[in-house]
C-alpha cells in the first residue's frame, strides 16, 4: 500500500479550497515534476486529487533543479548545441499539462487506465479527482512485475493509446496482480522535444517536431517500448546498457560531437555485451529498441542514418512484435 507523506505549509491554501468543496485531505501520495497529489475522502469515498503545483526551485530540496536538467534536451536543428529548457515553475505549463492528462485518460476506457471522475480548479490550479488506487508501485528489478507491464502496455498500444512516460512510479500493481497506469503523457504539447530519458531519441527521430498527432502518438509509443526494454534488461540481467548519465552527457551543450559518439559507441558496446544474457525470445525486442543509433553531423551522415533506418521502419517493427507472448515465456 502507498504511504503517505506528511503534508506540508505550502499546501495549506489548497488544502482550504479542497475543503469547501467537500473533500477531508489525508496526506500526500506523491509529488511529481508538474503537480502534487493528495489522499482524500469525498463523499464518504477514497479518492486522489492531483494539483497543478511547479517547483519553486527553493523548497524542494533541489527537485526543481533536478526537474530543470530532466527537461533539457538538444535540438537536431543545430547539431545538438541548443538545449531546450521547460520551466517547471511556471504555473500556466503545469495546468496546461494537467489538463492534457485529463484529456489523455478519457480517450480510452480500459480497466488498467485510472479513470479521472472530476475536474475542476482550485484558484487558478487546474486539478483533477480519480480513484485512489490501493497497491504498489512497479519493482523494476522483478521479471514477473515487468512481465505484467508488458502485457497492459501491449493491449492499450492495440487501441492506438501509449502511455508516453512508463516508470515504476506511474505503475501501480495491486494486489491481485492487475497493473493500474496514471499520469500518462499529453499528446501535442511542446513539453520535451527530443525525450529526455531515451538515448535514441536524442539522435534517431524527426518525429518529434511534427505537429501531427498521428507521429506524436508514435513518438509517445515508442518512448513507451523504449522504457519497457530498459526495465526488461535491468530486471533480467541486473543491467542496462545506457541510462540518465549517457542521456544527461548526450543533452549537455559543452559536450563535443566527437564526445558523443563515443558516448553512442560504448553504449553500443555494452548492448552487444548484455543481449546474450537475455533470453533468446526477447533478443531482437531489447537490442532494437535500445539501439543508441549515430550521432548527426551537418546533414550526410544523419540522412544515411535516417535512410537505413529510419524512425518509422524502427517503430514499425517494434509495433509488430508479440510482447505479452514474449514475457510470458520469460516469466514462466
Amino acid at each position: 500500500m502507498t504511504s503517505l507523506r506528511v503534508i506540508s505549509s505550502e499546501y495549506i491554501d489548497a488544502i482550504s479550497a479542497l475543503d469547501v468543496r467537500g473533500y477531508t485531505v489525508e496526506g500526500v501520495l506523491g509529488r511529481g515534476g508538474i503537480g502534487v497529489v493528495f489522499a482524500a475522502t469525498h463523499d464518504s469515498k477514497p479518492v486522489a486529487v492531483k494539483v497543478a503545483w511547479p517547483h519553486s526551485g527553493e523548497h524542494d530540496g533541489g527537485l526543481g533543479e533536478k526537474t530543470v536538467h530532466r527537461l533539457r534536451a538538444p535540438r537536431l536543428t543545430d547539431s545538438g548545441h541548443g538545449p531546450r529548457f521547460v520551466p517547471p515553475t511556471e504555473l500556466g505549463r503545469c495546468n496546461r499539462v494537467l489538463l492534457g492528462e485529463v484529456t489523455r485518460i478519457r480517450e480510452v476506457e480500459h480497466p488498467s487506465v485510472i479513470g479521472v471522475t472530476s475536474q475542476f480548479s482550485l484558484d487558478g490550479r487546474q486539478a483533477y479527482e480519480m480513484p485512489r488506487v490501493r497497491g504498489r508501485v512497479l519493482d523494476p528489478s522483478s521479471p514477473k512485475d515487468v512481465a505484467r507491464l508488458a502485457e497492459e502496455i501491449h493491449q492499450l498500444h492495440d487501441l492506438q493509446w501509449p502511455h508516453g512516460d512508463l516508470k515504476p512510479e506511474n505503475v501501480i500493481l495491486r494486489d491481485d496482480g492487475s497493473v493500474i497506469f496514471i499520469d500518462p503523457l499529453p499528446v501535442g504539447l511542446d513539453l520535451v522535444t527530443p525525450d529526455w530519458t531515451h538515448l535514441n531519441f536524442l539522435v534517431s527521430t524527426p518525429l518529434v517536431e511534427s505537429a501531427d498527432p498521428r507521429d506524436r502518438r508514435m513518438f509517445l509509443r515508442h518512448r513507451d517500448l523504449v522504457a519497457l526494454a530498459l526495465m526488461a534488461s535491468q530486471a533480467i540481467t541486473g543491467e542496462r546498457p545506457w541510462g540518465h548519465a549517457e542521456v544527461a552527457r548526450m543533452a549537455d551543450r559543452s559536450v563535443g560531437i566527437e564526445a558523443k559518439r563515443e558516448v553512442l559507441r560504448h553504449a553500443r558496446t555494452k548492448l552487444d555485451a548484455l543481449l546474450p544474457k537475455l533470453p533468446a525470445a526477447l533478443r531482437p525486442f531489447v537490442g532494437l529498441a535500445l539501439d543508441p543509433g549515430l550521432w548527426p553531423d551537418d546533414g550526410p551522415i544523419f540522412a544515411a542514418y535516417l535512410q537505413a533506418r529510419p524512425f518509422e521502419v524502427r517503430c514499425d517493427a517494434l509495433t509488430s512484435m508479440p510482447l505479452g507472448r514474449m514475457f510470458r515465456e520469460v516469466a514462466g
